[in-house]
């Protein structure tokens, strides 16, 4: 892609455009994508998960959060990965979420066949990842230009609740002893509140950020980056040194 040789002989006077003419996706583009995505919001907030295994109670979903880059709008315009984080009434804790996480996510994945809105968009490739948190992954597709969507659903507690102090909600979460990274969706809606308000240069500067790295670790067979293999900082676990997710990012 052209967009990968031009940045390097781009002046930074110039990169507010570079960002808008390369880099910032089309109105109507983003609106396609979020409006599709709408489909997979109203099927979670209308069912009543429960099954054989997990909780005894039936489950409801507080909320749907969208993360990522579609949440907190730096979104690139070649992104077609769409993050939700979904809070549920049957986590009253971090142990219970570790302890339901699998089930939940397997009672998702059970229902979403049945939903007839989703059927008509082309639902397909359910799978439950092993990453840590564990989610699921479909694919859907766009209703107007028919392209294809990935999206990835991590259920989660919602510790940052307005009963519970902030103070309480850390040690709780030392307390659960989970392994690194397991329970950050829980604390999905203060990483987007972290991006989201901050002016359009930030937005800006982490689209440029976020499209160096991607060019940098992934330039393609054709060109290979000269810093391709270069220890990238920020995208990294600062614990055991391997790559993070976009959301692990907070871009």
């Amino acid at each position: 892609m052209a967009v990968a040789q031009e940045l390097y002989s781009f002046p930074a006077s110039k990169l507010d455009s570079f960002v808008a003419q390369w880099l910032q996706p089309t109105r109507e583009w983003k609106e396609e994508v979020l409006e599709t995505v709408q489909t997979v919001e109203q099927f979670l907030r209308q069912e009543n998960f429960r099954g054989e295994r997990g909780p005894a109670q039936d489950v409801r979903v507080l909320k749907v959060l969208k993360v990522g880059c579609f949440g907190n709008g730096t979104v690139l315009r070649s992104t077609t990965d769409v993050e939700l984080v979904v809070f549920l009434s049957c986590f009253h804790s971090f142990q219970e979420e570790a302890k339901h996480h699998q089930a939940i996510l397997r009672l998702i994945q059970k229902r979403l066949p049945y939903c007839r809105e989703l059927l008509d968009l082309g639902l397909s490739n359910l799978s439950v990842t092993e990453e840590v948190p564990s989610s699921l992954i479909f694919t859907i597709q766009t209703r107007e230009t028919w392209e294809p969507i990935t999206v990835t659903i991590v259920p989660a507690f919602r510790a940052l609740g307005p009963s519970c102090p902030n103070s309480e909600v850390y040690v709780n979460l030392i307390k659960a002893n989970g392994y690194p990274g397991n329970f950050s969706p829980s604390f999905s809606e203060l990483q987007r509140s972290f991006v989201k308000h901050r002016p359009t240069k930030l937005k800006s500067l982490l689209r440029l950020v976020k499209h160096w790295y991607q060019q940098a670790h992934h330039p393609g067979p054709s060109r290979p980056h000269p810093q391709r293999g270069a220890r990238l900082q920020v995208g990294y676990s600062c614990s055991a040194r391997q790559p993070v997710s976009e959301t692990g990012l907070l871009l």
